[in-house]
């Protein structure tokens, strides 16, 4: 009989062939994505703010259209008929980025409140202009947040 202590377990070497197989894979992968890495750039452009000093690359005009309102604004025809409502629309920037163009996507139900709405975004909202992928100002459309005219009660 043998001596269970002079036994030797020996394990198999590593093999290297999965790790080339993932490599492969992966190298498959990379190679058919490279037609869409333009489009995956002007996609990173859009998610990530530029900031000063970093690569410009392409993304959209920016602004904060909540800055421009004030109580001040109600317009009075609504104001008297107490009349409230939320208005969103959609913005034309030119490549200054200023407001040319005003269209209400949702309407409060209200003509004033919406007439209201373009009139004080086109005459007071600033953007940063869009950017395209060689950072040259290019004209945008931008959606606003929803705007809410509410009487103090």
């Amino acid at each position: 009989m043998d001596d269970p202590a002079r036994r030797v377990v020996e394990e198999p070497k590593p093999s290297i062939l999965p790790v080339l197989a993932i490599a492969a894979v992966v190298a498959a992968f990379v190679l058919a994505a490279m037609p869409n890495i333009s489009r995956l750039g002007s996609k990173i452009g859009r998610i990530f703010p530029y900031q000063v000093g970093s690569d410009p690359g392409p993304h959209q005009a920016r602004g904060d259209v909540r800055t421009v309102f004030s109580a001040d604004d109600y317009p009075a025809d609504a104001q008297a008929r107490g009349q409230e409502g939320t208005v969103q629309a959609q913005l034309a920037i030119d490549t200054a980025g200023h407001v040319t163009n005003c269209t209400v996507i949702r309407s409060s139900g209200t003509r004033s409140l919406d007439q209201a709405t373009c009139r004080i975004l086109q005459s007071r909202a600033q953007f940063r202009p869009a950017r395209d992928a060689a950072g040259h100002a290019v004209p945008d459309t931008v959606v606003t947040p929803p705007v809410t005219w509410r009487l103090e009660g």
